[in-house]
């Protein structure tokens, strides 16, 4: 609490007033919206949505069908709720808290780079293996995989489960609502049973997609990549005060994150002097009034009446 705050110093003032700053809504609300409509929509349509935007292993070799690569992430089964509600779910809960380490912007490119990667992997593995043993298949076998289809934000959603148990390995998270574990085990799990799913093979899921979308987060999270570096929105890594990085619980290096989209920016050089500066004033101010409540206003010498007067107009100036 400063200065300006304290009951026996607080000037009034009829025509002040603050307006609350509106802050920007998380990406999180419209990534789960666009997947909820896509959904409603690809069921009124029959179908249709999922058909011009599902990703399938021929598009490997068409350019003019390459923008599945995106667009199949925000694609659902139709025949069952779950597909889409747990994906959904699952960014709702860990989404939020990897889009506020990050900034929204910095996560927005990296759920669709996810997105991207996940399915450049699934479809190039496909077309791969199709090229390796075509002489192998009969016609119906060539015809099933060269047509295999996949659809779903599963691939991104791994992504960001894998980046929160990265950056948040100790925290307590919830398998299946009831058994408490921590994130960087539900991490392994995760990876785990995709891998045993990838190898035994006859189901619907699509693991090789979950498997490159953890393998993407690992890679980010251990090279420390950023896209908004690359596409200019960060701003250069300034060096912060131990004790200042204490008080923000900031991690255990000298640096600090880049900012990027809506996140607080991290502050320059200057920023960080004017504001310990202005931490020291705080301090030499709440001695005089100290002095104030229990000796009165008469206690105080000129000198000290001048650095009362001259703090509180560096406040406003401050606000």
């Amino acid at each position: 609490m400063g200065f300006q705050d304290r009951d026996y110093y607080r000037e009034s003032d009829p025509y002040s007033y603050s307006v609350p700053r509106k802050q920007p809504r998380s990406i999180i609300y419209y990534l789960i919206m666009i997947n909820v409509i896509v959904w409603i929509l690809d069921i009124l349509s029959g179908g249709k949505v999922s058909e011009y935007c599902a990703l399938q292993v021929w598009c490997v070799g068409k350019p003019l069908e390459w923008y599945r690569f995106l667009t199949y992430g925000f694609c659902h089964s139709l025949h069952s709720i779950t597909h889409l509600l747990f994906n959904m779910l699952g960014l709702y809960f860990l989404g939020r808290y990897v889009e506020e380490r990050y900034g929204k912007r910095e996560f927005l490119f990296f759920y669709l780079f996810s997105i991207v990667l996940s399915g450049i992997y699934w479809a190039g593995a496909g077309y791969l293996e199709l090229l390796l043993q075509q002489d192998k298949l009969d016609q119906m076998g060539f015809v099933q995989k060269y047509l295999s289809t996949v659809v779903g934000a599963s691939g991104a959603v791994t992504a960001v489960t894998i980046l929160f148990a990265l950056n948040f390995p100790r925290v307590t998270l919830f398998l299946w609502g009831i058994l408490p574990v921590p994130a960087f085990a539900l991490g392994i799990f995760i990876v785990v049973a995709d891998m045993f799913g990838a190898a035994k093979g006859g189901t619907n899921i699509a693991h090789s997609v979950h498997l490159a979308g953890a393998a993407f987060a690992f890679l980010y999270f251990i090279f420390k990549f950023r896209f908004c570096a690359i596409f200019g929105h960060g701003r250069p890594r300034v060096r912060v005060a131990p004790e200042r990085r204490a008080a923000r619980n900031w991690d255990v290096d000298d640096y600090v994150d880049d900012s990027y989209g809506y996140a607080q920016a991290s502050p320059s050089e200057e920023e960080l002097r004017k504001e310990e500066e202005f931490r020291k004033l705080q301090a030499e101010v709440d001695e005089l009034l100290k002095k104030i409540s229990m000796h009165g206003m008469s206690s105080l010498t000129p000198v000290e009446l001048a650095k009362l007067r001259d703090a509180s107009q560096k406040y406003r100036t401050r606000r």
